[in-house]
């Protein structure tokens, strides 16, 4: 059997504590804009909903009844809440409060992150950011379970439950000893040096090895790490060469030890990550008006290409 679920309207609940906090169904008449046998319908109503008497009346006052008082203070609350919910809305809808969470790849995380984040805060210092950053693999599962609202990340394999906007893109280097890279291209460089790979895991390895197939290189590292800090301070020492992101170069101080060279024909397309159906809200807005704002001034990845010693 299904019961009926009635449910008491704000206006009803404004009546009732407007007389009985006033005393008189004339003042609070007046008080809340109703004429009086508006308001006396809507008192009249909420018994009925309730099934209890609110009020005594007599000629000269008006009184609440015991079940009256006890309801009071639940009506009262019930308004003030609701008052709070209305306020916190327009608040958020004017970025005046709200929270912002963040998952981010490592690499976007220490180059474009930072100057957005630090705009917004100026912009919005009400709004509360959090940040985390992780693998591709780890962002597309937090944002999956709501852990955050929005990853910055490269695109993922299909999900029905995902929706991906790419924004720019970021192309692949080579990263190779100075003494054996001068003058030479990255391919000639591999054929006498190990390949440091970063792990299966990450977004940049299947890019990696995308790179090394076209190329007619082997796919098979000599030495496999989860850090591309750790992967650039091998190469520093001349134990094989890497292939990385190019804002890498932006993120990490490269030193005269290594030189650099664009892979042609390879990048990753990053964006934002969040779960479906869309509805991005005020502060999400906000942040992704400011991150595309940053990147076509060029404060993203793509500008870094421009400080690569060798282009192919």
């Amino acid at each position: 059997m299904v019961m009926e679920r009635r449910m008491f309207a704000r206006r009803q609940l404004q009546a009732f504590v407007s007389v009985a906090e006033l005393g008189s169904f004339t003042r609070a008449a007046e008080y809340v804009h109703l004429s009086q046998p508006a308001l006396s319908s809507s008192i009249r109503k909420l018994e009925t909903l309730l099934g209890i008497a609110l009020f005594t009346r007599d000629t000269r006052s008006v009184t609440l009844t015991s079940g009256g008082r006890h309801f009071l203070a639940h009506a009262q609350r019930i308004l003030a809440d609701m008052d709070q919910a209305l306020a916190d809305a327009r608040d958020m809808a004017h970025l005046r409060q709200g929270r912002l969470r963040l998952a981010v790849l490592p690499s976007v995380a220490s180059s474009l992150l930072p100057g957005v984040m630090a705009r917004f805060c100026e912009r919005h210092p009400q709004v509360d950011i959090s940040v985390r950053d992780g693998l591709a693999g780890d962002i597309q599962t937090w944002v999956c379970d709501a852990s955050v609202d929005i990853g910055l990340t490269s695109r993922p394999e299909a999900d029905s439950a995902l929706d991906f906007q790419p924004l720019w893109q970021d192309e692949l280097i080579a990263v190779v000893p100075a003494s054996r890279g001068a003058g030479r291209s990255w391919q000639a460089c591999s054929h006498t040096l190990p390949y440091i790979a970063l792990t299966a895991h990450t977004s940049i390895r299947p890019l990696a090895d995308r790179a090394l197939k076209q190329a007619g290189l082997s796919l098979v590292p000599g030495w496999e790490l989860a850090q591309m800090s750790s992967a650039i301070a091998m190469v520093r020492e001349g134990l094989g060469y890497t292939l990385l992101p190019a804002s890498c170069i932006e993120v990490f101080n490269l030193g005269d030890e290594v030189t650099t060279h664009r892979v042609k024909g390879v990048s990753r397309e990053l964006g934002c990550l969040w779960r479906r159906p869309v509805q991005p809200g005020p502060v999400i807005e906000a942040f992704t008006t400011l991150l595309e704002e940053s990147i076509g001034r060029g404060a993203g990845a793509r500008h870094t290409v421009m400080r690569l010693e060798n282009p192919g």
